[in-house]
């Protein structure tokens, strides 16, 4: 056996096993994607190389900056009320239309900037969850909101995760900007929103309530509006990317909250906020780790060797194919370990529309598995027992359809006619 089979065989087996063993369990991947890089770098005959454990993670730090930020900035909102008042206006407009499609991308928004679902879940989500309940909806129907709703956020730019990993994997041993993949993530994020909407509007309008609009909702407005002008229209005018957006978002939050009462409280706040990005962070980095030492050990080359026989696309889809089988027996850290590799081909010329296509396969994993950290924790917010959540399934399958259908066609038409969401 080729030592490099036996590293990637070892490295792997780690993750499946933490996979099994946690169940799932995000909190864990992190450890258990650290603890593969390291044991591979032991068989390798390298001891523990902590240059490369150390250096891959640093590959996403930009990414993470930005991710960070952006999850100050949602949950300062939501524990300053701003998120609540911003519901209230929403739930009271007449057209029913209109309210549905608020609603909707009132819970997709703190994932949009995040990149995350859980930030939607854990903060808009909640809040729009108890309105339903008192408007009727019914306990199956409301997991299956929050959880797609937080997907099509994730999904969504500014930031996506699923897309920030492929675009990292794309170049090669070192990382890719995360640049131009807004146009083709809007693309995608479109046309799931809007079906779900039109299927869903009156689930998604079943309330009232009144309220006025504040200072806040305009922060949160100007911010977004600020990341997509910097992402769709960054050649025209840098505005000093996500990351200042969000940072400066979250002190003008403050200033508005009045600093939350009190030095302590306002500490606390930005501490607690600072928590919530933890695990998205770390996963982050834990991955780079994985992949770089990957590539130390010449699991990468032996990938490229083999590789070399078969048409680019081909590869890029068998991978993508792949990951959506392992992410649904084992979650998303090794399908996004594959999906790295899936766009390895295409090295520096990467085409942002074909990465995001292929980044598809990795963010259904984050709803489409066996035991689906999203739709548990959905779960038990609406307490929604076991037995119904296979009504939940079936949404959840056929918005991961679609979204595997749209990545599809961006990997095949990618350098064709799509080449305007490339600008």
């Amino acid at each position: 056996m080729r030592e490099e089979v036996l590293v990637f065989i070892v490295m792997v087996a780690t993750l499946l096993v933490g996979a099994v063993v946690t169940r799932n369990r995000r909190e864990w991947s992190p450890f258990f994607l650290i603890v593969a890089s390291v044991l591979g770098s032991l068989v390798s005959g390298m001891g523990i190389r902590a240059r490369e454990i150390v250096e891959g993670g640093f590959g996403f730090l930009d990414a993470s900056l930005s991710v960070t930020a952006a999850t100050v900035f949602v949950f300062l909102l939501y524990k300053g009320g701003a998120f609540h008042r911003i519901f209230q206006w929403i739930a009271g407009i007449g057209n029913r239309a209109l309210k549905s499609l608020l609603v909707l991308l009132f819970i997709a928004f703190p994932s949009s900037l995040t990149g995350f679902p859980f930030a939607s879940l854990l903060t808009t989500g909640t809040i729009a969850s108890s309105y339903m309940e008192k408007g009727g909806v019914k306990k199956e129907k409301i997991t299956e909101i929050l959880v797609i709703g937080s997907f099509i956020g994730m999904v969504m730019p500014p930031s996506s995760l699923p897309a920030i990993i492929a675009s990292n994997g794309s170049g090669s041993v070192l990382p890719t900007p995360y640049n131009g993949f807004y146009l083709p993530l809007l693309a995608i994020s479109l046309p799931l929103l809007i079906v779900y909407w039109l299927f869903n509007i009156k689930p998604l309008s079943s309330f009232e309530d009144k309220g006025k609009v504040g200072v806040e909702m305009v922060i949160a407005i100007l911010v977004a509006l600020a990341a997509l002008f910097d992402g769709v229209f960054g050649s025209l005018g840098y505005n000093g990317g996500n990351t200042l957006s969000f940072f400066l978002g979250a002190v003008a939050v403050i200033i508005v909250e009045k600093g939350y009462g009190s030095a302590v409280k306002c500490f606390s706040a930005v501490s607690d906020s600072l928590m919530e990005a933890v695990v998205p962070v770390a996963f982050l980095f834990a991955l780079g780790s994985f992949i770089e030492v990957s590539s130390m050990t010449g699991v990468r080359g032996l990938f490229s060797l083999r590789i070399l026989p078969y048409s680019v696309e081909g590869v890029m889809a068998f991978m993508m194919a792949l990951s959506v089988v392992v992410g649904f027996f084992f979650s998303y850290p090794l399908p996004a370990f594959l999906i790295s590799y899936a766009v390895f081909p295409i090295g520096w010329l990467a085409n942002p529309v074909v990465v995001t296509g292929v980044s598809m396969a990795l963010a259904v994993t984050t709803i489409l598995s066996l035991r689906s950290p999203l739709l548990d924790a959905a779960s038990e917010l609406t307490a929604l027992d076991g037995k119904m959540k296979r009504k939940v399934f079936i949404p959840i399958l056929a918005i991961s359809i679609l979204s595997l259908a749209l990545g599809f066609f961006f990997l095949h038409f990618g350098d064709g006619f799509l080449w305007i969401l490339n600008v």
